[in-house]
């Protein structure tokens, strides 16, 4: 096979694996897995892992035999086997059915995001005392930082500048920062041949490397080609009435108003291809179909197979390239900013990121906001005005009139 692009050429140097003690050592881990696998599951035998698709040991490609594949549709434990960037291999036992991973994250990290939950839940108007049970502190820490400006929390160094910046707008739009994972399996159970429907029917298009500045955030596009395919849609049609029905279903039950929303779709033809762990400023909700693959979630492995939902917020993200898995994967993503609320602007017509209700329940930019203000004032600074003409039993006629003397006597 040619190589691909955006790849280079590696040779990994692995210690000879023909010796007797070596062979010994391996098929006494792989039966200590089989076994493990065997009691996960209750069977009455430990299951021959050539046949089974309980398990799969990635290491039986050293003896000269062929595995089963690791993106099995079963609920069996999988033993599958990846590559992070920077080539260190990683091994795990997951299944197709697994609940999200627990999340590791530094304890400075930890208590930035509860210290802005408690801010987030103090505007919602939550007492102290049920933020405390929420987020399992004591009333004192709660008065401390639930009464701060979120501005004022310290921010730890392994948070980027730039996800602070969005969750702190988050938090000004009344929505919850450090919004958790929400993981749906089998969101979609009529995936059929539908892997090669989006395969075949979208403008697929060779993907390129994107590099982002962890201060700021920017995100700059190289040249350099990517082992992937990507293509974008605007909106969340692609012609695909059951694929179309289901992302429907994720905008309303996930509240997308966003009216920039859009999909963007990656095509991953088989385990060499991959992308980088990388972190959104916005929300994703991707849909998974075709062959099962490791997900990356702030540095944790699931397995996400085929028809599975993952929503994530500003969580570290990726796909590592997993060199067993010989079929591919096509992932769907909504991406939307759940602070734009796919509204208008009632004055201008024109569609902005933030927009604000005015007392007669319309919504306005920003521009028009501020004049719609400045026009309520003055009507307001208008009517102890009018009190005063109608108290005196003058009309508006009569005090311009006074008004046109006095200023012609001046001269």
């Amino acid at each position: 096979m040619g190589r691909r692009w955006g790849q280079r050429s590696q040779e990994l140097v692995t210690p000879s694996l023909d010796t007797p003690q070596v062979q010994a050592l391996a098929q006494e881990a792989d039966s200590q897995v089989l076994n493990a696998v065997y009691l996960a599951n209750d069977n009455s035998q430990p299951p021959d892992w050539r046949n089974s698709k309980a398990g799969y040991v990635a290491d039986s490609e050293r003896k000269g035999q062929t595995a089963p594949d690791a993106t099995t549709s079963g609920k069996g434990f999988v033993r599958v086997w990846w590559i992070e960037k920077g080539g260190e291999r990683k091994d795990a036992t997951l299944k197709l059915d697994d609940p999200l991973p627990v999340v590791k994250m530094s304890e400075a990290a930890a208590e930035y995001r509860c210290r802005f939950r408690a801010v987030h839940l103090r505007s919602k108007g939550w007492s102290k005392e049920k933020i405390g049970r929420e987020l399992d502190k004591a009333a004192g820490w709660v008065t401390l930082w639930g009464e701060r400006a979120p501005e004022e929390v310290p921010r730890p160094k392994d948070v980027p500048p730039y996800v602070i910046d969005y969750e702190l707008r988050m938090l000004k739009c009344g929505i919850e920062p450090f919004r958790p994972a929400v993981l749906r399996r089998q969101y979609m159970t009529d995936t059929v041949g539908l892997y090669s429907e989006c395969a075949q029917a979208f403008p697929w298009r060779q993907a390129v490397f994107r590099k982002r500045n962890y201060d700021t955030g920017e995100v700059t596009v190289t040249n350099i080609a990517s082992s992937r395919q990507d293509c974008s849609i605007r909106g969340l049609k692609t012609g695909i009435a059951r694929l179309d029905a289901a992302l429907d279903r994720v905008r309303v039950e996930f509240d997308i108003r966003d009216p920039r929303v859009y999909l963007l779709n990656n095509f991953y033809p088989d385990g060499n291809t991959s992308i980088a762990p990388h972190q959104h400023d916005f929300w994703s909700a991707i849909l998974s179909f075709g062959a099962s693959r490791v997900f990356t979630l702030d540095g944790q492995p699931i397995l996400l197979g085929d028809g599975d939902l993952l929503v994530i917020g500003t969580q570290r993200h990726g796909v590592p390239k997993m060199p067993a898995v010989t079929e591919g994967r096509v992932s769907v993503a909504i991406f939307w900013y759940p602070e734009m609320f796919g509204t208008e602007c009632s004055q201008c017509g024109k569609s902005t990121e933030l927009l604000q209700e005015g007392e007669d329940g319309e919504n306005y930019c920003e521009d028009c906001w501020r004049s719609w203000q400045t026009f309520s004032q003055a009507a307001q600074d208008e009517v102890p005005r009018q009190s005063m003409v109608e108290d005196t039993g003058l009309t508006e006629d009569d005090i311009l009139a006074a008004t046109l003397e006095m200023s012609l006597k001046d001269f």
